[in-house]
């Protein structure tokens, strides 16, 4: 039982992937990323930065055909301005007793439906602008300009490398608290340094370790994501 036993704890400790004196390696990904879709059914414009052209946060990426929406737009304008007007005067008219209760309600009723009407056409033209939610780059573009794309179409995937995670996985001992400066040595022979931004609170039972990630000032744009290195200061 006990020889067993033995074995067992040796198979164990086998099992881990970092050994006495082995590096931590780790990869450098985005802060952010995103894919950004179509919300309408429309024609895509004339792309405005190329790939890796930095943009700035709400900058217009693009511009989808909007004179449907337009049109679509200065008619609900019309619709909502008739529908008020009517009302006020059925308003009106009720007060003196000219008119019925229900006439009263029902251009009521029409005057709202007019009004949410507008908010969707008015929502809808603005969906033909698509602004950037945050600062960063286009990294792929999965629609072609002058593609007719449907609501749900990805456009484009941008990605926010003004600041980057170092991401690795350490020995289950080695962790330590969130805002613990580390130095990461780079393949190209960079070193740089980050805080740990995030700690998984679930170890990984195979290797014994937990992942963190390190997050790394990059508004020089001196480093890219998908660059790997080792961590240099496991203690």
């Amino acid at each position: 039982m006990i020889r067993c036993f033995a074995v067992y704890l040796l198979i164990l400790l086998g099992m881990s992937s970092l050994q006495a004196g082995e590096k931590v390696k780790t990869v450098l990904f985005p802060f952010r990323e995103a894919v950004i879709s179509s919300r309408i059914e429309s024609t895509v414009g004339k792309y405005n930065f190329r790939l890796g052209e930095a943009f700035e946060a709400n900058a217009v990426l693009t511009e989808l055909d909007q004179e449907n929406y337009k049109i679509k737009l200065k008619q609900a304008q019309e619709q909502f301005n008739f529908a008020r007007a009517t009302y006020l005067d059925k308003l009106e008219l009720h007060k003196g007793k000219f008119t019925s209760d229900f006439e009263l309600k029902k251009s009521e009723y029409e005057f709202k439906t007019s009004e949410s009407n507008l908010a969707v056409a008015e929502l809808n033209y603005s969906y033909c602008t698509i602004r950037a939610p945050f600062a960063g780059k286009i990294v792929e573009f999965l629609s072609r300009e002058y593609e007719t794309v449907r609501p749900g179409q990805q456009l484009f995937r941008i990605i926010d490398d003004n600041s980057l995670l170092a991401v690795m996985n350490v020995p289950l001992g080695k962790v330590q608290t969130p805002g613990s400066v580390k130095t990461v040595v780079l393949q190209n022979g960079i070193k740089v340094q980050g805080r740990i931004y995030e700690i998984s609170p679930q170890a990984d039972h195979r290797t014994g370790t937990v992942r963190i990630k390190i997050l790394i000032d990059n508004r020089n744009g001196t480093l890219r994501a998908g660059m790997t290195g080792v961590l240099d200061d496991v203690q």
